[in-house]
C-alpha cells in the first residue's frame, strides 16, 4: 500500500513538472495575450498622432489669427474716422488698451462700439454647438474643421474690401465669427481624442505652442503697425499668407479625428440600439452632475475674466493719471502683456503634471479660487503708484493667464473623458460657447455697471473681489454641509 502511494505521488510530481515546463516555454498565456492586446491598443491609439506636427498646427493656426484679430478694433477706429481730437498714430502704439479707452467717434456712439464688440461671443453662443453637433453626426471632423476655417478666413479677408461701411463691417464680422465659432473647439476635440489615453493630461503642452504663435504674431504686427508707412491692408496680407500656411498644416498634420479603440467599442455598443435624439442627449447631459459642475466653473472663470479683460487696463490708466504718470502707461502695459504671456505658457506646460499629481478636480477648483486675488491686485497694492503697485499689476496679469490656461487645459481633457464618443465635439463647442457667450458677456455687462456706479474704478475691483470671495465661500460651505454622495444609476459618462 505504501509502495503504491509512493508510486502515485512520484507520477503526480512528474506530471506537475512537465506541465510547469510546458507553461514556461509556451508564450501563449492569458497574461501575455492581455499584455499584447494592451500594447496593440496603445499603438492603435497613437497611430497617426505626431506631437511635433500638432505643435506646428497650433503655432501657425494661432499665428494667423494673431496677425489680425487683436487689431480688429483698431481697424474699426481707422475706417470710421475718429474725431479730430484723437491722434490715431498715438493710439496705434497703445493698441493693447485701445478698446478700453473712452474714445469718441464721428457718428459712432459707445453703444455702437459695444454692439460691434459683442458680435463674436453672441455668435459663438448660437452657432458653436451647431457646428460641433454637425461634426459629430457626420463623423468627418477634419473635413468640417477645414470648411469652417477656410470660410472664416475668406469672410475675414472680405472685410478689407468693404470700406468704411459700418453695416458691411458688421455683416463681415458676423459671418467670419459664425464660421470661426467652432474652429478652436473642434480642433481641440480632435487632438485630445487622437492622443494616447495615457498622454492626454499633457494636452496643455501642445496648446501652449498656440499661445507662442499668437504672442509672436501680435508682437511683430505691433511693431509693423506702429510704422506709418504700413497700413491695415498689410495686416490683411500677412493674415492671408499665414492662413494659407496654417491651412496646409491643418490638411497635412491634423488626424482624421477617428475615435480611439475604447471609444469605438463604446460607440458600436451605443449604435446597436436606436440612436437617441438631440433632446434625449441633452437631457442625459444635464443630468450629469460632473459635466454641469465643469461648465459652472468655466462660466465663473469667463465671468471673472470678462470683467477683468474689459476694465483692468482702464483702471490702470486711471491710477497712472491720478498719480501724474500717464505718459508711461503704454510702456507698463506692454510689460504687463509680457507677464501675461509668461504666466499662460508656464501654466499650459505644467497643467498636465498638476492634474496627475493632485487630480483634475483639485486643479480646476484651485484655479478658480485664485481669481479673487486678481481683483485686489488690479485695485492697487498701495494707495500710491510705486513699485509694489506695479509689481501687483504684473502678478495679476500672470495669475489671470495662468488660471485660464490651467482650467481650460484640465477642463478640455476632463470633458473629453466625460462625454460620450458621439458627442465629444458637441460638448467641446458647448463649453466654448458657455465660456464666451454666458461668462464673458455677463462679466463685461455687470463689470460696466459696477465701474459706472463707483467714481473710482479701484473701488469697483475691490467690491468685485470681495463679492467673488463671498460667493466661493458660500458654495464651499454648501458643498460641505450638503455633500453629494451620489445615487446608484445616476447618468454619468465617467
Amino acid at each position: 500500500m505504501t509502495t503504491t502511494a509512493s508510486t502515485m505521488y512520484a507520477a503526480f510530481c512528474a506530471v506537475k513538472r512537465k506541465s510547469s515546463d510546458a507553461t514556461a516555454t509556451n508564450p501563449k498565456l492569458p497574461d501575455s495575450s492581455t499584455h499584447r492586446d494592451s500594447k496593440s491598443i496603445r499603438h492603435e491609439c497613437s497611430d497617426g498622432f505626431n506631437s511635433n506636427k500638432i505643435r506646428a498646427v497650433y503655432f501657425f493656426y494661432r499665428f494667423s489669427t494673431g496677425c489680425l484679430i487683436p487689431f480688429m478694433t483698431l481697424y474699426m477706429v481707422d475706417i470710421l474716422r475718429p474725431a479730430d481730437v484723437i491722434d490715431v498714430t498715438k493710439i496705434t502704439r497703445m493698441y493693447s488698451i485701445l478698446p478700453l479707452f473712452p474714445v469718441q467717434h464721428k457718428g459712432l456712439s459707445p453703444n455702437e462700439i459695444g454692439s460691434l464688440q459683442a458680435i463674436r461671443p453672441i455668435v459663438t453662443l448660437l452657432c458653436g454647438p451647431f457646428w460641433g453637433s454637425w461634426s459629430d453626426r457626420c463623423g468627418h471632423k477634419k473635413t468640417v474643421l477645414l470648411f469652417l476655417y477656410i470660410s472664416s478666413v475668406v469672410f475675414r479677408l472680405c472685410i478689407c474690401f468693404i470700406g468704411d461701411s459700418r453695416s458691411g463691417f458688421a455683416i463681415g464680422l458676423c459671418a467670419s465669427s459664425m464660421f470661426y465659432s467652432a474652429v478652436p473647439s473642434i480642433l481641440d476635440s480632435i487632438v485630445v481624442s487622437s492622443m494616447p489615453e495615457s498622454d492626454r493630461t499633457n494636452f496643455g503642452r501642445m496648446r501652449l505652442w498656440g499661445e507662442l504663435g499668437n504672442g509672436v504674431a501680435s508682437s511683430v504686427m505691433m511693431s509693423v503697425i506702429s510704422n506709418e508707412s504700413y497700413g491695415f491692408e498689410f495686416l490683411f496680407s500677412v493674415h492671408a499668407i499665414s492662413s494659407f500656411i496654417a491651412l496646409a498644416c491643418l490638411i497635412l498634420f491634423v488626424p482624421e479625428g477617428s475615435p480611439t479603440p475604447v471609444d469605438r467599442r463604446a460607440k458600436e455598443s451605443d449604435t446597436q440600439q436606436k440612436p437617441p435624439e438631440w433632446n434625449e442627449r441633452l437631457r442625459v447631459i444635464i443630468g450629469d452632475v460632473q459635466i454641469l459642475t465643469l461648465f459652472s466653473l468655466v462660466v465663473l472663470m469667463g465671468y471673472t475674466l470678462g470683467f477683468i479683460e474689459n476694465f483692468c487696463y482702464m483702471n490702470m490708466r486711471q491710477i497712472y493719471k491720478d498719480n501724474g504718470q500717464l505718459e508711461i502707461v503704454g510702456r507698463d502695459v506692454s510689460i504687463c502683456r509680457i507677464f501675461l504671456s509668461i504666466g499662460g505658457i508656464l501654466s499650459w506646460f505644467f497643467a498636465g503634471s498638476w492634474g496627475k499629481r493632485f487630480g483634475t478636480d483639485v486643479v480646476m477648483c484651485a484655479a478658480v479660487c485664485c481669481l479673487p486675488f486678481c481683483f485686489f491686485l488690479y485695485a492697487g497694492v498701495t494707495a500710491e503708484l510705486n513699485y509694489w503697485t506695479k509689481a501687483g499689476f504684473f502678478m495679476a496679469e500672470s495669475i489671470r493667464s495662468g488660471v485660464y490656461a490651467a482650467l481650460w487645459s484640465t477642463a478640455t481633457v476632463r470633458l473629453n473623458e466625460l462625454s460620450p464618443p458621439h458627442m465629444k465635439s458637441t460638448m467641446q463647442s458647448m463649453m466654448e460657447s458657455t465660456y464666451r457667450g454666458f461668462g464673458h458677456t455677463s462679466g463685461a455687462f455687470f463689470g460696466g455697471l459696477l465701474c459706472k456706479k463707483y467714481a473710482v474704478m479701484s473701488e469697483a475691483f475691490t467690491v468685485a473681489g470681495r463679492g467673488l470671495i463671498s460667493f466661493l465661500v458660500l458654495v464651499g460651505t454648501a458643498m460641505y454641509v450638503f455633500p453629494d454622495r451620489g445615487e446608484p444609476g445616476a447618468p454619468s459618462f465617467s
